[in-house]
């Protein structure tokens, strides 16, 4: 009779019941499995941020080292020019004047290049 339909249709309830928990603790377990996964990845991010911001200072520090060399080469070609100037016109004084010649090279951007660096001492 109708206890036997109740009985029938509370063992129906129950077994949703627990199917519903049990998709529910999968549910989580997933839920939980997606934050750990999310985790990792933002801090792998934070590290490759980190690594991108200290290659950067490390190119700035190296594009002011190359401006410095390229200055300090450009400064050796400005006093080469004017040795090499005073050497054409005889001089100075009086005196035995010994040339040094030797090659600087420039910056290692672009095709290799080298400037010949002439520069004289006199004795006196």
């Amino acid at each position: 009779g109708i206890n036997a339909e109740y009985g029938h249709a509370r063992k129906n309830l129950d077994r949703v019941i627990r199917e519903k928990e049990f998709n529910s603790d999968e549910d989580m377990k997933t839920i939980q499995r997606l934050q750990g996964q999310n985790e990792f990845q933002n801090n792998k991010m934070k590290a490759l941020r980190r690594t991108i911001d200290e290659g950067e200072a490390q190119i700035a520090v190296m594009q002011n080292k190359l401006r410095k060399a390229i200055h300090d080469v450009e400064e050796a070609e400005e006093r080469s020019a004017m040795l090499e100037t005073q050497l054409v016109r005889g001089g100075r004084g009086c005196g035995s004047t010994r040339i040094t010649t030797r090659r600087v090279f420039t910056s290692s951007i672009g095709p290799a290049s080298s400037t010949t660096v002439t520069s004289s001492s006199k004795t006196e």
